[in-house]
C-alpha cells in the first residue's frame, strides 16, 4: 500500500503537476483512469482511442509527452 502511495505521488508531482498535485486518487480514477475508449492491437503495437473531444484527452497527452522526457533524461 505504501508503494502505491510513493507511486501516485511521484505521479502526480513529476507528471500530471499543476492543479493535479492536490487531487485524491478519486479525482484521477474518474478523469484519467476510466475512460470510455477503445485499445487496438494493430501493427504489433498497441494504442488507445479516445474520442477526441474528451477533455482529459489534452492531459494525457501531456502527461505522456512528460514520461517519455523523464525516460530520456540522464540518470543521476
Amino acid at each position: 500500500m505504501a508503494l502505491a502511495h510513493n507511486l501516485n505521488t511521484a505521479m502526480k508531482n513529476l507528471v500530471l503537476r499543476d492543479s493535479w498535485v492536490a487531487k485524491r486518487m478519486k479525482a484521477i480514477r474518474f478523469h484519467l483512469i476510466n475512460l470510455p475508449g477503445r485499445i487496438v492491437d494493430h501493427a504489433r503495437g498497441l494504442s488507445i482511442r479516445l474520442t477526441g473531444d474528451h477533455p482529459s484527452l489534452d492531459i494525457l497527452i501531456k502527461a505522456r509527452m512528460r514520461i517519455m522526457e523523464l525516460g530520456r533524461a540522464s540518470p543521476g
